[in-house]
């Protein structure tokens, strides 16, 4: 598990205590990370975390097409760049930690 992915974890179980996702993820990546150093505030894992939770965008849909994809195939060990190449479905580009959120919290029964 990545850093993101070690945030998206913590979020995830603050959710209840914050009272909302966003709130959950701003105080874990604090614990992560440095407050407002730019890994701190990088937006794409942290729109993935949020497309899980109802925010929309094209970091949320990413995220949601691979919890889609991930229990649509429970039982495949996949990394984060297979699961990314997969939902681009051959578009190149880059992913930004988005899978790292996606995969720690299904492999943590989260989502």
């Amino acid at each position: 598990m990545g850093k993101y992915g070690e945030v998206a974890v913590k979020a995830a179980r603050y959710i209840n205590e914050c009272g909302d996702p966003r709130s959950a993820w701003e105080k874990a990546s604090c614990e992560v990370f440095e407050r407002g150093s730019s890994s701190q505030k990088k937006g794409c894992p942290k729109n993935a975390f949020l497309g899980l939770y109802g925010g929309k965008g094209k970091n949320a849909t990413y995220a949601q097409a691979a919890l889609a994809y991930l229990k649509a195939n429970p039982n495949q060990n996949i990394t984060a760049d297979e699961l990314w190449a997969i939902i681009m479905a051959g578009v190149h580009k880059a992913h930004n930690h988005q899978m790292d959120v996606v995969l720690s919290l299904y492999k943590e029964g989260l989502i």
